[in-house]
């Protein structure tokens, strides 16, 4: 299927690592023009030296997207650069794993401002270019923890599903400018930290016993889901929410199918 996305302009905030790195070299690889914003100036250079490697257009820059205002900035920035804005993707997000008990509002405040306010601001700015330009696609990354919250993650869990309400209210306000929202809802992802902790065998048994296809999903596959959601062939879903987590909790009994197969 070609998804017509050759010559697109793809932007993804915290695009430095993780599923943000792969998304936006997914778009490089349809032909798109990308831009990455990223608060770790390191992790710019390496996919900036990994797209020179592979001979792929990318605009990056460093932002604090706790700040409003670097927000706004690199969207004007990328405008100039490229001429416009196709695709946003507001990928950013921050937690910090701790008990109930021990979360201060400082923790709070922290995750709800790059995780929730940032995707609200991401999006209001962008939305300006892409009326301008006649339209557009804003992607957000969710959780399944937005879904299903944990215990050790109550500020994460609830902008998580922030985002999720967000998504389809800016569905709605955004839809006569031809500008569609949806998001994207990762289970358990192979990024290099849920690497290091599956090397523990009990913590590996945990995390398969709620996923149907017994296995965790890698960065590139859910990658995929984003380059559709961008393209003509999603020209008419807006305000969803996609389910990238191999069959999370979809019964039960995850393991009793596996027992008697």
């Amino acid at each position: 299927m070609d998804l017509h996305l050759q010559g697109k302009i793809a932007v993804i905030t915290g695009g430095a690592g993780g599923i943000g790195t792969q998304v936006a070299l997914g778009f490089a690889q349809e032909g798109c023009k990308v831009a990455v914003c990223d608060i770790s100036e390191g992790g710019l250079e390496v996919i900036a030296k990994n797209f020179a490697d592979k001979g792929y257009t990318l605009y990056t820059e460093v932002v604090d997207l706790g700040k409003g205002d670097d927000i706004s900035r690199f969207a004007e920035n990328v405008r100039n650069h490229y001429g416009r804005i196709d695709i946003w993707v507001n990928n950013a997000g921050v937690n910090r794993v701790k008990s109930f008990e021990e979360l201060t509002l400082a923790d709070w405040n922290f995750i709800l401002n790059i995780n929730l306010t940032a995707t609200f601001w991401g999006t209001h700015v962008v939305a300006k270019h892409m009326k301008e330009c006649g339209g557009g696609v804003i992607i957000n990354t969710a959780s399944y923890a937005g879904i299903m919250p944990y215990s050790k993650g109550v500020p994460y869990s609830a902008t998580k599903a922030g985002i999720l309400s967000l998504t389809k209210s800016t569905a709605g306000v955004l839809a006569p400018y031809n500008i569609r929202v949806n998001a994207v809802v990762p289970g358990a992802v192979e990024t290099p930290i849920m690497k290091t902790r599956l090397q523990d065998s009990q913590y590996r048994k945990n995390v398969l016993s709620r996923i149907a296809l017994q296995r965790v999903c890698s960065a590139e596959e859910v990658a995929k889901t984003y380059l559709y959601l961008a393209s003509d062939a999603a020209g008419y879903i807006t305000g969803a929410a996609f389910e990238i987590t191999g069959g999370k909790y979809c019964i039960q009994d995850i393991m009793n199918p596996w027992e008697s197969a």
